[in-house]
């Protein structure tokens, strides 16, 4: 058996027991182990050896993605043995890097507003919107419809567009009232709410052409955030998903913990817990010092210290 026949059927077998929901998901297991494959040069897998394992993973130099690359390898080969091919896993016999925190970017209450003040188009404003007051992912954001706003006051997202095909009901904030409500009155339930555009006079691309029945690229849409974000004056790289993680951390402090996993869509309360609430954000911590300094006060601290008592009073030499 050569390595890519294994490949097909342990996807195959993945998505027949609901391990693998997704093409995306598909893709990036596919990604690591044909990496492994070529790597193994398409031997038989009865073959491989934990070195053959530990070279494959030598190809990601951080050791975040070398653990999500790690986890597959031992995935595949878990199935390996339980299908007979193999007698045991060479993946687990490979040290786990050790994962290193990651460094999100959050964006305070005032540069969501800013977000949203320096959105210029109906196309910006739906993206933002739509990210900071839905939680919604890029792929999300690329297959909203109009049938996704059929139901007032709420946004659907279905299982064909939501990541793990994970349904879930959003409710529409008030900042997001009038963009929701010009979806509901001027898009199709077939269109999408952001569609495919093309320039009608490039190379110079002042107006374009958009095409409903086809949804945006991804990278129209990192573009057009990174757009608004440059004109709100925010310094960092504002890219779609940094949109979900101000969505997430400001309704987990106002709403709790498990309301948030609900409407992030989250199919761990972990991962909720780790990525949007472990810490406090930059507005509590503002509130947290706010008052606080050095210089003297009224009341605390003294405007002068103490005088030192001296021995021809107290009779004691001063330490």
């Amino acid at each position: 058996m050569k390595f890519s026949e294994a490949i097909e059927l342990y996807v195959a077998d993945m998505r027949r027991y609901g391990r693998i929901n997704s093409d995306r998901t598909e893709l990036g297991y596919r990604d690591r182990l044909n990496k492994h494959g070529a790597d193994m040069r398409n031997r038989d897998p009865r073959t491989t050896g934990r070195n053959d394992v530990k070279r494959t993973l030598s190809r990601w130099p951080h050791p975040n993605t070398q653990r999500a690359a790690h986890a597959i390898l031992i995935s595949f080969y878990d199935w390996s043995m339980e299908e007979g091919i193999r007698k045991d896993n060479p993946a687990r016999q490979v040290r786990k890097a050790r994962k290193r925190e990651s460094s999100v970017y959050r964006l305070t209450r005032q540069e969501v507003v800013a977000l949203m003040d320096a959105c210029r188009t109906a196309r910006e404003r739906r993206i933002v919107i739509l990210g900071v007051c839905v939680g919604a992912r890029n792929q999300e954001l690329r297959g909203l419809r109009g049938e996704h706003f059929q139901r007032e006051g709420y946004v659907w997202i279905s299982p064909d567009i939501a990541k793990g095909k994970r349904e879930r009901w959003v409710p529409v904030l008030i900042e997001a009232l009038d963009v929701v409500g010009d979806i509901r009155a001027g898009v199709a339930p077939d269109d999408y709410v952001i569609p495919a555009r093309r320039p009608n006079n490039p190379p110079w691309n002042t107006s374009w052409r958009e095409y409903p029945d086809r949804p945006s690229s991804a990278q129209a849409i990192w573009r057009s955030v990174a757009e608004v974000a440059l004109r709100a004056g925010i310094a960092a790289h504002v890219h779609p998903h940094l949109l979900r993680h101000a969505y997430g951390d400001h309704v987990a402090k106002h709403a709790g913990l498990r309301a948030a996993q609900a409407l992030l869509g989250h199919a761990s309360v972990d991962t909720t817990a780790s990525t949007y609430v472990e810490k406090p954000g930059l507005d509590e911590l503002s509130i947290s010092v706010h008052g606080f300094t050095y210089r003297a006060t009224r009341g605390y601290p003294p405007a002068e210290p103490p005088a030192i008592p001296h021995k021809a009073t107290t009779g004691i030499e001063p330490v």
